[in-house]
């Protein structure tokens, strides 16, 4: 199943990426909730600045303020600009679905300031003693505080539309995510499909339709798919349980109907894959 991320960072959409990035020769880049580069505009790499700055300093400081902007920016809930502690300018803009985060989106590497930071240049002038860094951060696209006013705006209207663009398919894919959430909580018990319709507020047939279109599946072969992986995760971590033990484990009161869906999914008895787990 998608993150619901992939679903806007959909190949379509990178010439929308693209075009961003050549019009305004900064960099854009597309992060999962737990900071996973998705998608960067261009295939970009990092500007010659930071590459230098990270070659000297190293990425670590780089991190530790990715991480805390991250926080600040799922927290305020909308855009934060700031410039990093080498000078240069970033935008963070969070991406929600539903009010539930999905992700975040990335413009940066620009500068507002005309000459780079005192204390930096001279740190570098000790260290490496050239000006190689002093003129790679002239090479920086550099914008008055009105032009950046402007590029924020239209950052945030391409959000809206890509966001908006999707919706629908990413509202599916977030129910059938919470779905599989409590069948993975409960797999121990046979949940109905009623019972998660009314856990997401929706009805059975829209339940029943979204899994077919997010997964391939039907709920129930979900649901079957789910404790079989389970019984699977049983066997090779507890070889000792018997087919039955895992069988009655996971809401099987018949070992041998657990059997035949185990066999008729995997191709393979079960008690034949616990005999190789052994």
């Amino acid at each position: 199943m998608k993150h619901a991320l992939e679903i806007i960072l959909r190949p379509e959409i990178q010439r929308l990426f693209d075009q961003f990035c050549s019009s305004f020769d900064i960099r854009i880049l597309f992060y999962s909730v737990n900071g996973k580069v998705m998608k960067v505009g261009l295939n970009r790499d990092d500007s010659y600045f930071c590459s230098l700055i990270h070659r000297v300093y190293g990425i670590e400081k780089c991190l530790v303020m990715d991480e805390a902007k991250r926080h600040e920016c799922a927290e305020k809930e909308e855009i934060i600009s700031y410039r990093c502690h080498a000078g240069i300018n970033e935008a963070l803009a969070p991406i929600y679905v539903d009010k539930q985060l999905v992700g975040f989106a990335m413009i940066g590497q620009f500068r507002t300031i005309e000459t780079m930071p005192y204390h930096l240049k001279k740190e570098w002038s000790r260290k490496v003693g050239t000006a190689e860094l002093e003129a790679a951060f002239r090479e920086l696209p550099y914008f008055k505080p009105e032009k950046v006013k402007d590029i924020l705006g239209l950052f945030s209207v391409i959000i809206d539309y890509i966001v908006t663009k999707d919706i629908v398919a990413l509202r599916g894919n977030l129910i059938v995510n919470r779905i599989m959430v409590h069948i993975a909580e409960n797999i121990h018990r046979n949940i109905s499909i009623s019972e998660t319709a009314g856990l997401v507020g929706k009805s059975v047939s829209t339940v029943s339709h979204l899994f077919k279109s997010v997964t391939g599946r039907t709920f129930k072969q979900s649901l079957i798919e789910a404790k079989l992986a389970k019984a699977d995760e049983y066997f090779r971590n507890m070889p000792d349980r018997s087919v039955k033990e895992v069988a009655q484990t996971l809401g099987f009161e018949d070992q041998f109907y657990f059997s035949r869906i185990y066999k008729k999914y995997r191709k393979i008895s079960p008690s034949e894959y616990l005999k190789k787990q052994r």
